[in-house]
């Protein structure tokens, strides 16, 4: 390898090491990024080499006092500031993370383990791209009027909460991270946002770059655990709203938070998503549709990932050989590498759940392992696992139940599109589900009976901006990334009586 050449991934690893040195013990509040009070900290690894890079502090009472302090400061005057010249302040902010936007990607995939490549870039991009839009909706937030009694006016306006709460998680901080400020700074709030412990790093980078456009106090970053510093946040008196993405088991902690002051909560929670092929359905387009929602470049750690994979008798071996014959030509390896399509697995207690569920399905009789199941040879070191599909598994079974968060997915047969329905709807879960058909009335069933909050026919694409996106019963709570949800989530209406007659 030339070391000579600046972009070798030696270069490149040396650069991410230097840039998650000097961000280590760094939090943003009040306009800039400055060592935390905290003195307690905590490490983070690469997950790819399981090298330790950095560090965050562990954040208690005296940081998320001094945030949240610093946005209800400053909340008065970006409330007040009109409308448009708020989207425009946001709209320059995404211009200028779009500046750092291959930075911010390599750090963030030094960090999570996710490809550059086929990842981290693509959602650096997706990231502006949000921004951006809410930018350009601060100006709609409109309320209501009313036809009213002669001498009388009634009408409604949406006013800003106040202090919103933000957390997040590591499986895509880059786009989670604008998902949650765009619409709360659109609206007119000020923001306290805690990342996950496990990817802190690129998150404060992107909050520094946020403080050479907005205003002190507006965007305000904190760094720990989420049953220390999260918990701090959502019980303070003075945040307002609080939204959140990650695990079911936390989202209903958090409401409990919310609940002791009544104040509203988004969460978009966690999914056992089903994908059903139909045996009139495209082949090649349903092998895609599956390699895509098994989500691979993110290692299946992706909350609509699409993990029970329900296909019709007559295309079943078809279909599995043609997947299983993709999924081995993705490359595994370093996520700094352009070669690469597939990362490493975020962490050992991630590493070692994936590791739990197989195993299970080993030991379930007639259960079977399609392919993978083990580490990739020749990647002995970091958190690297193959993409693995189980045949066999019982529909009771944890392993067809539980939401793995890896590249793991359960596959099974079918021969009636009644019961395929109620299989797939007998989950605790609700985010995601799509369906592959050539047949109209049988897509336009699935989609008036099927219990997901997203849902597909013949495609499986992601959440993007103007895309509202959200679930139903264990899957969350609100919906997020339309004009309609952050009118809905980030703002609060205000019914206005006036008396026009005369005295």
């Amino acid at each position: 390898m030339d070391n000579r050449n600046p972009d070798t991934l030696d270069a490149r690893i040396a650069a991410q090491a230097a840039e998650a040195r000097r961000l280590s013990g760094q939090i943003v509040v009040g306009g800039r990024m400055q060592p935390a009070l905290a003195t307690g900290s905590f490490e983070v690894e690469n997950p790819a080499t399981e090298e330790i890079i950095g560090e965050a502090p562990r954040c208690g009472e005296a940081d998320v006092e001094a945030a949240v302090a610093a946005a209800s400061e400053a909340f008065p005057k970006w409330s007040r500031t009109k409308a448009r010249e708020r989207g425009a302040t946001l709209i320059a902010a995404a211009n200028h993370l779009e500046r750092h936007l291959e930075d911010i990607a390599r750090l963030s995939s030094f960090e999570t383990g996710n490809a550059l490549a086929t990842q981290s870039r693509g959602e650096a991009r997706t990231m502006v791209d949000i921004l951006r839009y809410f930018g350009g909706l601060a100006g709609e937030i409109l309320g209501d009027t009313y036809p009213g009694d002669p001498g009388r006016m009634l009408y409604t306006r949406r006013d800003a909460m106040g202090v919103v709460g933000a957390i997040i998680p590591w499986n895509a901080p880059l786009m989670q991270t604008t998902s949650k400020i765009g619409p709360a700074l659109a609206a007119g709030n000020t923001v306290v946002l805690k990342p996950a412990e496990q990817a802190p790093l690129a998150v404060v980078r992107i909050f520094e770059l946020l403080q050479e456009v907005l205003p002190p106090g507006v965007a305000n970053l904190v760094t720990g655990f989420g049953d220390e510093a999260g918990r701090l946040i959502c019980e303070h008196p003075a945040v307002r709203k609080i939204t959140f993405t990650g695990s079911s088991a936390v989202g209903v902690r958090i409401m409990h938070y919310a609940a002791e002051k009544i104040v509203p909560v988004t969460a978009e929670l966690g999914g056992k998503n089903p994908i059903i092929i139909m045996e009139d359905s495209d082949i090649d387009r349903a092998v895609g549709g599956i390699l895509q929602g098994l989500r691979l470049q993110r290692q299946g750690q992706s909350c609509s990932a699409g993990t029970r994979i329900l296909l019709h008798e007559a295309v079943y071996d078809r279909v599995i050989e043609k997947v299983i014959d993709g999924v081995s030509g993705f490359n595994i390896g370093n996520p700094l590498d352009e070669a690469v399509q597939i990362g490493s697995i975020i962490s050992r207690k991630q590493f070692e759940r994936v590791l739990r569920y197989v195993d299970m399905a080993r030991e379930t009789p007639g259960a079977r392992i399609l392919c993978g199941g083990d580490r990739p040879a020749g990647l002995e070191k970091g958190y690297f696992y193959t993409t693995t599909l189980i045949e066999g598994v019982p529909e009771t079974s944890p392993v067809a139940c539980d939401e793995i968060f890896g590249p793991v997915a359960t596959v099974s047969k079918w021969t009636d599109f009644d019961a395929v329905l109620k299989q797939a709807n007998d989950t605790r879960y609700g985010l995601a589900a799509t369906l592959f058909t050539e047949n109209l009335p049988a897509a336009f069933r699935f989609i008036e009976e099927i219990e997901a909050g997203f849902v597909q026919v013949n495609q499986f694409a992601v959440a993007e901006a103007n895309i509202e996106y959200g679930g139903t019963k264990l899957s969350g709570l609100g919906r997020e990334l339309s004009l309609a949800s952050m009118i809905q989530h980030f703002t609060w209406p205000k019914t206005v009586f006036m008396n026009t007659s005369a005295a």
